[in-house]
């Protein structure tokens, strides 16, 4: 990633909650028009399909309980987002949709799958001659890139409380990002929250670039500027 041209990453786009729903094509078109970088987040469907979705579960966007999961892509194209017409996209027309304009930085959502929700999407990359980076919680994930592809820019993302993990010591070893021993990442993505001066170094001193998220308000920004390369951000504001 060109870290000095791209450096303000939009968190699913630009959206605003309302008329422009997270990780939808208008929302997306929104970053482009601006020139950030954007963060997209991928799953795959019952039938083999990558789509950008963040949840497992489509309720919160959709209003429907069935996981992405367990469903087709002709089925999932039915359903709109937060009620507007934007429906769930392919990450194939999202690669379309950008052409290379920004850089892309992808996050792998946990999938039982994984092995062929990867190989899905590499075979999807390699056509693709814009500029991207990969990430996942799932350091299963990070490893797999290491081991198939150690070519692509690799990054762990982290905090110190993953809501999404249940067991207790499965979080620690995850916040202190205990894997990366074996997955050896190119960049870490860490909650801003955890992110200070001594992080940063430490980080630095091993070769690797920081990414903070999610950053929301301009008071949050200003503290940890210093301390990150790259900011995965909602709400122009927040960079202004």
């Amino acid at each position: 990633m060109n870290i000095d041209k791209f450096k303000f990453i939009a968190h699913r786009g630009l959206f605003d909650r309302e008329k422009i729903p997270e990780n939808s094509m208008l929302a997306f078109d929104k970053a482009l028009e601006k020139g950030y970088s954007i963060e997209v987040d991928v799953n795959m469907t019952q039938d083999g399909y990558i789509v950008v979705f963040h949840d497992n579960s489509l309720k919160r966007m959709t209003g429907i309980k069935n996981d992405i999961t367990t469903m087709t892509l002709s089925e999932i194209k039915k359903f709109k987002l937060l009620g507007t017409e934007n429906k769930i996209p392919t990450f194939e027309d999202v690669l379309l949709q950008v052409s290379g304009k920004v850089p892309i930085l992808i996050e792998v959502k946990p999938n039982s799958k994984y092995k062929e929700l990867m190989e899905k999407l590499i075979n999807l990359l390699e056509k693709y001659n814009g500029k991207y980076s990969i990430q996942s919680f799932d350091p299963r994930i990070v490893y797999w890139l290491k081991k198939n592809m150690p070519q692509i820019s690799r990054g762990q993302i982290s905090s110190k409380n993953i809501r999404e993990v249940k067991s207790r010591i499965l979080k620690i070893l995850l916040g202190k990002m205990v894997f990366n021993v074996i997955t050896k990442p190119n960049f870490i993505s860490y909650q801003y929250l955890s992110i200070n001066e001594k992080f940063y170094k430490k980080q630095k001193n091993k070769g690797r670039e920081v990414i903070a998220w999610t950053l929301k308000n301009k008071e949050d920004y200003e503290k940890i500027r210093d301390y990150c390369d790259m900011v995965v951000f909602e709400n122009e504001s927040t960079i202004d």
